[in-house]
């Protein structure tokens, strides 16, 4: 369970960055704090930190672990106005120290107007994603959510490589065992090939109608 919370937080926290934004004029003349090795960097509600010097480790409060390290770039914060959150995370200060620039609300909101499109461009899927992934989560069952996740990797095409059965089991939340006992289920049905880190999907409308119950 807590592989399973570290991978969820981290494609949750400090994921956007300063090239995502092709006008940087908003991070420009920004306050600037610095911090030692393992300094836990506080900061207050509606603020959008930048990592522009050293390593910025984020860390589970409950379980006290590694989720995710931003470099230098990274954009990290409590700021709900731009998608950012840190959930149940703090911010820690690596081994060499680290330095990140401050941005308020009215300067996000700067960095809003001038970036809009690209904004939206990666904010909004990012929603719709999770959106679905919330109803998955509530209402379908394990296997169901296995065929929406294969059909999603596959895209157009019809054969995924490179993930294991606990990575899979790591993007919606599930332990290993279940995703294999789904996979091998799948298979009996001729729904899908199996191969060392290769699903390859045989009957996409079946999938679809696992999917859609």
């Amino acid at each position: 369970m807590k592989a399973l919370a570290a991978s969820s937080l981290a494609e949750r926290v400090g994921y956007l960055r300063v090239e995502d934004f092709p006008d940087q004029k908003p991070f420009g003349d920004l306050p600037t704090q610095l911090y030692g090795p393992h300094k836990i960097i506080r900061f207050r509600k509606d603020e959008l930190l930048l990592v522009t010097r050293g390593l910025v480790e984020v860390w589970h409060t409950q379980h006290d672990m590694v989720v995710k390290k931003l470099t230098m770039g990274a954009l990290f914060g409590d700021m709900p106005l731009i998608g950012q959150t840190m959930v149940i995370t703090k911010a820690v200060a690596g081994d060499a120290g680290a330095s990140v620039a401050v941005m308020d609300a009215d300067r996000v909101r700067e960095l809003m107007k001038a970036n809009a499109i690209s904004i939206a461009e990666k904010l909004f899927p990012r929603l719709a994603a999770a959106d679905a992934g919330h109803y998955r989560a509530s209402f379908q069952k394990a296997d169901s959510r296995v065929a929406a996740l294969l059909l999603e990797l596959a895209g157009e095409g019809s054969v995924i490589t490179g993930l294991t059965h606990e990575e899979i089991g790591e993007k919606f939340g599930v332990y290993r065992e279940t995703v294999t006992n789904i996979l091998d289920s799948l298979k009996l049905a001729k729904l899908i090939e199996i191969g060392r880190k290769r699903v390859t999907i045989l009957d996409k409308r079946a999938l679809r109608e696992l999917n859609e119950l």
